[in-house]
């Protein structure tokens, strides 16, 4: 053991003086460890909040959710036994001074709301919010975002008109205490009392209204309690939710994307390893004379291997405390921004887990990418004193890698890097699928090098000296070639996969949605109202098209058969189908927007038994296929339906289009509303938006151009995620590149020499090393490429279920920068050969 410490004593002793050598290496894992330890931080620190406060997010011990119509009064009995209950009904309205207006997203409440935390407004004030929100002088009172001020151009204490009805508006909303639970809101958030929907004149009874009720309960647990609600009441077609519910959306989006910026972080740290291995492999070469003459003086091959690794090591150590301090210091930042945009404290702390993870990572990184430049250092021999090198002695061979010194360790190490990874995204088939590719890009850049090499050896000598000399340097025994391909492929594959990432992410909203979209959306129109509906478009200028479609509410209780009840567990984003009522309409042609995949579409004049045609998403989910049959429950009139077809829906068109849809003749005379879409002329919109809720007040619209603009904010800050995470892999790329191209440089002076021995002068030796780089660059570029387009397509398709659509200028930009930039950087990596002296170099290599 004493031998061993001293040994390591000794190890730690000869870094002094030679860390600046491990700059790159260093930077490589510091910024791989530092992207992991912010995103798993994060991650931690949003379910520790979601865990300690899912009560207060859900708003108390159970919530019961109906959307489109409230509940009976039978089962509003069976609710207020259960304990204490506060009402919310959540629908969208508007809100108009003079000729101004702006859609709400309105959250009308009991007086006795919340049950549980705290609503925050400002000015701050210890008034209930059924107080504060009471009538005083005739009005009653509301709460609403500073945004509506600045759009109305009011201050606090003025009135303002919703629906049929003026409000005081007594303070700006900050925060409420079950914020995080709600999802994507349309409009501006505002509170009012229920108590003051009826006067206004809003209609609840619709697509876009949910009606919660929150439960603090007496005696019962919360599983007791919805078991209950749900024995007495089988067919309710409400959604019941526990506290272990609360933000479970929010959480699962945020997991899934943090597994993939996770990935990122792994990748960035992955490219790092190459640097990792570029940085050891060029001191092992730096130091070959030192380690022959410890090897001349009886040291083993087991004292060169702890004398090193332990220089490794700690390096490794010393980058991977900068990680984690890069990583805490960012998590910190970031937390009090997302709390504020998600709704929950998120206080600024320390995840020891999340930081001793991504340590752990950095670790196994720094060692299994040092262990095969280790183990070439090992082979190093004594007689390496009297020859010079030309980097044979080190190389690792295939019977080296199935060697058990070599492979066993290694394998460990790989193995606990991806048990690692699976820990962490908590999915094995993603890491899976991630090492495959992994494996593959590693694999395919050095078959594409060797193969690279046998080419070049196989080719007859060229006439012409300069070119014959760059393609000898490139497939050379101990030439640079593999490393430099590995190194700039797997950085050039990470940076496109990230530039695409980014442009597919900002472009989807900006040149297709906003592109096709209407400037309005019409809900929940009585039939009553679209005739005046459709005379105030046909007077107004600045309106150029109204298309409607009848719309109707139905309960889906049937699927071939067996109750909905019993199905079990449906999609995210169907369950809307099943939770109460859903939208449906009828139609005697294919709409717009719509293609038929599966069966045949009926006639216009067809008069048979009743057919509905459903969305492809409703399909594969339920297992359904033409002939099969559904039964739709219509005003409380059960229909029993066959399928006829299934249709793609391409929703970006805008056009009016139903996942339900049944054929004529069928549901015509049951009682509807009426849906429907506006386009305007360019630059019109906000005027129109303010007649048409000036002449409409009760109307229910949707300003889409608003809609995008909020969806747009979220993929900017998505796409902001990616490309911060990106930029350090992109910078860990950079820096591998540099790492891989000082390898060679003691080689590469040795070449100048004998060139400029043998005549040569300084251009011809400079035009070889350009096209030995370009040769290389345009290789790696080449693969690089398409390993980052396929990683960004698989990604987009099947993770983020988004279009692919490759720029193809900025592949093109991409792929010549790699080339020039490895150009560029082997030249100024090996100018100092420029100016050695042959005699100094011939001495040296003599010793």
């Amino acid at each position: 053991m004493s031998r061993l410490l001293s040994w390591v004593r000794i190890g730690i002793l000869d870094l002094r003086g030679d860390v600046r050598r491990f700059i790159i290496l260093l930077a490589c894992l510091a910024l791989g460890v530092g992207a992991i330890a912010a995103v798993s931080s994060v991650g931690a620190a949003l379910q520790a909040a979601v865990q300690r406060d899912a009560r207060v997010i859900l708003g108390g011990d159970i919530e019961i959710r109906m959307r489109g119509s409230d509940i009976s009064s039978e089962q509003w009995a069976a609710v207020e036994a259960l304990g204490q209950v506060t009402r919310v009904v959540d629908l969208n309205a508007r809100a108009s001074v003079n000729d101004a207006s702006t859609l709400l997203s309105l959250r009308a409440v009991s007086a006795n709301y919340p049950l549980l935390g705290k609503v925050t407004v400002a000015p701050a004030t210890d008034q209930p919010i059924g107080q504060l929100l009471s009538v005083r002088d005739g009005l009653p009172g509301a709460i609403v975002d500073k945004g509506v001020l600045d759009r109305l151009g009011i201050a606090i204490g003025d009135a303002i008109r919703i629906g049929d009805a003026d409000f005081s508006v007594r303070a700006t909303l900050v925060a409420l205490p079950d914020q995080a639970a709600q999802g994507f809101q349309l409009g501006r958030p505002a509170l009012v009392l229920d108590s003051a929907l009826s006067a206004a004149g809003l209609q609840q009874q619709g697509v876009l209204s949910r009606f919660s009720y929150k439960v603090l309960l007496g005696s019962k647990d919360a599983a007791s309690a919805i078991a209950e609600l749900t024995d007495v009441f089988p067919d309710a077609g409400w959604d019941l939710r526990q506290p272990e519910d609360a933000a479970a959306n929010l959480k699962r989006f945020f997991d899934l994307f943090a597994r993939f910026l996770t990935l990122v972080g792994l990748s960035s740290l992955l490219v790092g390893g190459v640097g990792v291995s570029n940085a050891i492999s060029a001191y092992i070469t730096e130091r070959r004379s030192s380690i022959a003459t410890l090897r001349s003086l009886g040291a083993t091959s087991a004292r060169v291997m702890v004398h090193f690794l332990t220089q490794v090591l700690v390096l490794s150590l010393a980058g991977v405390l900068i990680g984690l301090i890069l990583g805490a210091t960012t998590s910190l930042l970031a937390l009090p921004f997302l709390s504020g945009m998600l709704g929950i404290d998120l206080a600024p702390t320390l995840d020891v887990g999340s930081l001793s993870t991504a340590a752990l990572f950095g670790l196994l990184i720094g060692f299994a990418f040092a262990l095969l430049p280790l183990r070439g250092a090992q082979k190093l021999k004594p007689a390496s004193l009297f020859r010079a090198s030309d980097g044979g002695e080190t190389r690792i061979s295939w019977r080296d890698l199935t060697h058990w010194r070599t492979g066993v360790p290694l394998l460990l190490a790989l193995l606990a890097i991806a048990g690692l990874a699976i820990l962490t995204t908590a999915s094995l088939s993603l890491v899976l699928w991630y090492a495959i590719g992994a494996a593959v890009a590693f694999a395919l850049l050095r078959a594409a090098a060797w193969l690279l090499q046998v080419a070049l050896r196989l080719l007859p000598p060229l006439p012409n000296t300069t070119l014959r000399q760059a393609f000898k340097a490139i497939h050379r025994p101990g030439s640079v070639a593999p490393v430099v391909v590995l190194s700039l492929g797997l950085g050039l594959a990470l940076l496109l996969m990230i530039t695409l990432l980014d442009q597919n992410l900002r472009s989807q909203i900006d040149s297709v949605v906003a592109e096709d979209a209407p400037a309005f959306v019409l809900l929940d129109m009585p039939k009553d109202q679209v005739p005046l509906v459709e005379s105030f478009a046909a007077s107004d200028p600045d309106i150029e098209t109204l298309e409607t479609i009848p719309m109707l509410r139905g309960t889906i209780e049937r699927i071939k058969g067996t109750p909905v009840i019993d199905i079990g567990p449906v999609p995210d984003d169907i369950a809307d189908m099943f939770e109460g009522d859903a939208a449906l309409s009828w139609a005697s042609s294919v709409p717009e927007g719509s293609t038929v995949v599966a069966g045949d579409w009926w006639s216009d004049t067809y008069s048979g038994p009743p057919l509905v045609s459903l969305s492809t998403e409703l399909r594969d989910p339920l297992g359904l296929s033409v002939g099969d049959t559904m039964t739709i429950a219509i005003a409380g009139r059960p229909i029993d339906v066959t399928i006829a077809n299934f249709r793609d829906i391409d929703w970006r068109e805008g056009g009016l289009n139903f996942r339900l849809l049944f054929s004529p003749g069928v549901i015509e005379s049951a009682p509807q509303t009426v849906m429907g879409t506006i386009d305007v002329k360019h630059g019109t919109a906000a005027a129109v938006e303010n007649r048409l809720g000036k002449t409409f007040p009760t109307l229910s619209f949707l300003p889409v151009g608003d809609a995008i603009e909020r969806i747009e904010a979220i993929l900017s800050s998505l796409a902001n995620a990616v490309a911060l995470v990106g930029s350090l892999a992109v910078v860990s790329g950079v820096l591998v590149l540099a790492g891989a191209m000082a390898v060679g440089r003691k080689q590469r002076e040795a070449d100048a020499v004998v060139m400029k021995v043998l005549g040569a002068t300084r251009r011809k030796v400079i035009v070889a090393f350009v096209v030995e780089y370009g040769v290389l660059g345009f290789l790696a570029a080449a693969l690089g490429a398409a390993l980052g387009i396929t990683a960004a397509w698989a990604i987009l398709t099947y993770v983020m279920e988004i279009p692919f659509a490759p720029n193809a200028l900025t592949v093109v930009i991409v792929v010549i920068g790699a080339v020039i930039t490895t150009i560029a950087t082997g030249v100024l990596t090996t100018w100092s050969a420029m100016s050695v002296r042959p005699a100094r170099q011939l001495r040296a290599d003599v010793g």
